[in-house]
């Protein structure tokens, strides 16, 4: 392997992860929440086109130059016969053509924003993005397992529902360049709204990505001891610790920082409800320091996950799978640790996998009903209308 490929498997990733993440967090989160209260959009328009033209730029680089060195190592002949005669040369096209075609609507919407109009570019990027994520898991998949279709289908679940979890916090993390500067605006408000919609995706999204990430352990690690005695164990354990880190952080933005800003601008009617250990931790957030507060704790928690996603770049790219290492001496083993068989562990990582997705699916149906009572909160108070648009005039 060349010494630079894991370089431009994390430019890869990374780009992928945005590219997934960043246009439904736009669509769902941030331009219904400005328009909801009348407030300027072009700051949020021009600031996205620039992540979403860059990031199709480095994925389309990242992949080119991973497949020109995946065509030298294969030895099939020129570029050309490698793109119609192997499995990763296919990928690569359906790749590019993809990029391509989210690259022209990109454009299109920047010069012709009257034509092309915005969801049918955020939504096409979305598309394009989803294809570029199959044809990356196409042939970077696990070969634990003798289906390839179940194996590429879960790695697809587990980097679709990690995008819309650290894609969505990257728009989160930049909400200060998305907001107009108007004084008066009350950006207080903007963030609870902005937080108690991205909960649904982020909700969503950690769920499937747990969920199928412990399914892959369980793949490739088929013994406890695997975890800390192969640098591939080590490696996970680490990563799902930030992984755990970064789930607490955006759940103490959740639930405490959400709820200390919307009780200062005397919205929060559950503040005094909170756990009696998360209000001895509770921080005095003013109105005016919400967007400031909300997004320091954002990208600390993003910074967390990209450590993770580093990790898992080289979980893929530069160790051995334990499974290689230790299947056989498992197998022969009989060996017992706190009552559980080491033969057993996998096993226990699948029920493990079946409690995240049922706890994740009730937290999910707890955001999905919170979200409904606030918007019938909204549309029950008469002075929750938009506000109008400031005129150039009186600027």
């Amino acid at each position: 392997m060349e010494p630079w490929n894991p370089l431009f498997r994390g430019v890869l990733v990374t780009a992928l992860i945005l590219l997934v993440g960043v246009p439904p967090t736009l669509s769902f989160v941030v331009f219904p929440e400005l328009e909801r209260r009348g407030l300027d959009t072009t700051r949020a328009r021009h600031v996205s086109l620039s992540i979403i033209t860059a990031t199709l730029i480095g994925a389309g680089l990242a992949a080119s130059a991973l497949a020109v060195g995946n065509a030298r190592a294969s030895e099939v002949g020129t570029f050309l016969t490698w793109m119609g005669s192997t499995a990763a040369g296919g990928a690569w096209t359906v790749f590019i053509a993809a990029a391509i075609v989210s690259g022209a609507v990109t454009a299109g919407h920047r010069a012709f924003s009257e034509r092309v109009s915005r969801r049918f570019w955020l939504g096409t990027v979305s598309v394009g993005a989803l294809v570029m994520l199959v044809a990356f898991c196409w042939t970077r998949f696990s070969t634990a397992i003798e289906n390839p279709a179940v194996a590429i289908l879960v790695k697809f679940a587990h980097m679709g529902g990690g995008a819309l979890w650290v894609g969505g916090l990257a728009v989160l993390a930049v909400l200060p360049s998305l907001v107009p500067r108007e004084p008066e605006t009350d950006l207080a408000e903007f963030v609870l709204s902005t937080v108690r919609r991205f909960s649904l995706i982020a909700v969503a999204g950690v769920t499937i990505a747990v969920t199928t990430g412990v399914v892959i352990s369980a793949w490739h690690v088929p013994a406890l001891s695997a975890l800390v005695t192969t640098k591939y164990g080590i490696l996970l354990s680490l990563k799902v610790g930030l992984v755990t880190v970064a789930a607490a952080i955006g759940g103490f933005n959740r639930v405490v920082l959400h709820d200390e800003i919307a009780y200062s601008v005397g919205e929060s009617k559950g503040v005094a409800a909170l756990p009696g250990m998360l209000t001895g931790v509770r921080p005095r957030i003013a109105a005016s320091d919400a967007v400031s507060t909300v997004t320091r704790s954002i990208r600390i928690e993003l910074t967390i996950l990209m450590l993770a996603v580093g990790l898992s770049v080289a979980l893929t790219t530069a160790v051995t799978p334990s499974y290689e290492l230790l299947e056989p001496a498992v197998a022969a083993s009989s060996e017992v640790v706190q009552g559980v068989p080491l033969t057993e562990f996998g096993t226990l990582l699948e029920l493990g996998a079946i409690s995240v997705a049922l706890a994740g699916a009730l937290t999910l149906g707890y955001e999905v009903g919170q979200f409904g009572v606030h918007r019938k909160e909204r549309k029950e108070q008469p002075d929750s209308q938009p506000r109008e648009e400031v005129e150039l005039s009186n600027d």
